[in-house]
């Protein structure tokens, strides 16, 4: 089974699981069940949850395959940016995209932040032989530096949310969605200075 079909699967349990919590409460009306409701219904906030979140990775899947379809990863020689094509068919990842590039020894990139060295030498491999024009190059460095803005909020903002959260899959999400912009930042910040020179 894919993974994107597990998901589905998941979500159609969850969903169940969700309308006969519902059918539980509505039945356990009288005081003497007041501690168990609470029970229950904590349960039933967890499966809301995780049902939400799982329709959430079902949408950014369709997304991301949207994305990989109009801008056009070729179907013949495999090169970094044809790594969503193949993580799409090879079902290595739920959401497709660039973590499927290898850093050696490091793992796969998006598992963890490289050392500097292994990203100068990620960098090297962007070709020097494209010459942007000066009005590209600026504008390029005007995005680069826009992404890294809304990337250090975006991080901000989610380790806010992991130190308020109390639900644990939510502290999980926050924190491991801070250590993804976190990767972001390192990255967009080496671009930045790559485009500089």
């Amino acid at each position: 089974m894919r993974m994107a079909e597990m998901v589905g699967e998941l979500k159609k349990i969850e969903t169940r699981a969700e309308k006969e919590y519902k059918d539980v409460l509505k039945k356990l009306k009288d005081a003497e069940y007041a501690d168990l409701r609470v029970l229950l219904l904590r349960m039933a906030v967890d499966t809301i949850l995780h049902r939400r979140m799982l329709e959430g990775l079902e949408k950014a899947y369709r997304d991301a395959l949207e994305l990989i379809k109009e801008f056009g990863y070729n179907e013949e020689v495999p090169i970094p940016e044809d790594a969503p094509r193949l993580q799409v068919s090879q079902d290595i990842v739920l959401i497709p995209g660039m973590p499927a590039m290898v850093i050696a020894p490091y793992g796969l990139l998006g598992s963890r932040i490289p050392p500097e060295d292994a990203l100068r030498e990620l960098l090297k491999s962007i070709s020097e032989d494209v010459v942007i024009p000066k009005e590209t190059l600026e504008e390029l460095e005007k995005f680069l530096r826009e992404f890294m803005e809304l990337s250090k909020s975006m991080k901000e903002n989610y380790e806010k949310l992991e130190r308020k959260a109390i639900h644990p899959i939510l502290r999980a999400f926050a924190r491991e969605a801070a250590r993804n912009e976190e990767q972001h930042e390192v990255l967009l910040q080496r671009l930045i200075e790559k485009y500089e020179e």
